[in-house]
């Protein structure tokens, strides 16, 4: 009976122990969201954040799938679980883990056709990294993403010669 006692002891001590407060870690995108210290007046969060979207990139249409191509020093040195990909139907999203410990972030909304994912190809020697958009239908994409503000200009749907304004009299 002694033995059942001090087994009892032990299990409400085990118990008390999952019920202290761990502190909460957060992952990935989300490690610098929730991190706060302190409320602080004043600062200007924009500023906080520069640095910290991508916004320089390039991209080219394919058959099978759109390549958008996002080059920043220091991509070599990294391994591929430093990138993370998340993805919708006219979504997608990039988030480099850099290696001084910051976050890089690239996003695509609104895209102009649907995808079925995203699969990510790092260009070793040429700090570059290539996110493939695969494609739901094989048809051409004309723009990356939806303009916004359709309603006057062209008189034409097509947009006037692929976005090449200004070109016309060459």
């Amino acid at each position: 009976m002694a033995a059942e006692d001090e087994v009892k002891a032990t299990e409400e001590k085990g118990e008390e122990k999952q019920e202290e407060k761990k502190p909460i870690v957060y992952e990935g995108a989300a490690a610098g969201k929730y991190n706060w210290d302190q409320p602080t007046s004043g600062a200007n969060a924009d500023k906080d954040m520069a640095g910290e979207a991508i916004t320089k990139y390039s991209w080219s249409d394919g058959k099978k799938a759109v390549s958008v191509y996002i080059e920043l020093e220091g991509l070599d040195d990294l391994k591929e679980d430093a990138f993370v990909t998340e993805s919708s139907e006219t979504s997608a999203s990039l988030c480099i883990a850099m290696a001084d410990g910051k976050k890089k972030r690239f996003a695509l909304s609104g895209l102009s056709n649907e995808i079925d994912g995203v699969k990510v190809v790092q260009k070793k020697g040429k700090n570059t990294v290539v996110l493939k958009l695969q494609k739901k239908e094989e048809r051409p994409w004309f723009n990356l993403v939806e303009k916004s503000g359709k309603g006057g200009g062209d008189d034409d749907d097509e947009g006037g010669m692929g976005g090449m304004g200004g070109m016309g009299g060459m």
